[in-house]
Formats: structure tokens, sequence, C-alpha cells
């Protein structure tokens, strides 16, 4: 009976070493790319590249007019770039509706506005409280 107890005690620990590792590596990887995606907007690239470099103030002062130009520069061109895969995607379901059976183009147009409307969801509010001077130090001082 004591080796039973010991047993289920020992696959019990092991259980929630797994769960718990699943869950840390969920929330660290989700953080990691949420880390990556603000960096198609231009506050966010500016942010991570003052970070990289581990610039000071007066540094981000000096560089902040070359580093903001290309990052609103990479910004337009992940916002061409979604419009362009967007522009894609919408003549591919032209082309192949007239293929496509009455449910199977439903579920095609379900996918579609389910998708529309999760993007649309995700993308105001990021948008919306970015601050666009890109300086590291002015977004420290109002967040404290």
């Amino acid at each position: 009976m004591r080796t039973l107890k010991i047993v289920a005690a020992v696959l019990s620990l092991i259980g929630v070493g797994f769960v718990a590792g699943f869950f840390t590596h969920r929330y660290v990887t989700v953080q990691e790319i949420n880390r990556v995606a603000e960096m198609r907007f231009a506050p966010g690239f500016e942010e991570q590249l003052y970070h990289i470099i581990d610039a000071d103030a007066a540094q981000q002062q000096q560089l902040h007019p070359i580093v903001h130009r290309y990052a609103g520069l990479i910004a337009e061109s992940h916002i061409e770039f979604r419009a362009q895969r967007k522009t894609l995607v919408d003549s591919m379901h032209q082309e192949i509706k007239p293929l496509l059976s009455e449910a199977q183009i439903q579920k095609l147009d379900r996918f579609s506005r389910r998708f529309k409307e999760h993007m649309e969801k995700r993308r105001a509010p990021r948008e919306k409280n970015h601050d666009r001077d890109g300086l590291r130090e002015k977004r420290k001082k109002k967040a404290d």
C-alpha cells in the first residue's frame, strides 16, 4: 500500500510538472509572438530597436529622426502587404467560387467573415494606444 502511495505521488508530481511546463511555455511563446508582432508598427519597431541597442535618452533624441522615418516606412510596408494579400485572397475566392458547391461557398464566406471580424477586433486597440513619439523614456514616465 505504501508503494502505491509513493507511485501515485510521483505520477501526480510528474503530471503537475508537465501541465505547469506546458502553460509556462505557452505564456512565454505568446509573449514573444506579441513582441515580434508589435514591431510591425512604427512605435513598436522604435521601442525594440532602442531596447536592443540599449540607447540612453540622449542617444534616443539623436537617433529619433532617422529611426522614426524608417520605422514609418517599415510600418507602411506592412500595411501595403496586408492590402496586397487581401486583394490576392479576394481574387482567389472569386476564381474558386464557381468550382465550389453552395455549402462550400457558405463555409468560405463564413470563414472570411469571421477572420475579418477577428482581425478588426485585434487591430483596433493596438493602433489606438500607441504613442507615436518613439522615445522610450517619455513612455516610461507616462506609465509611472
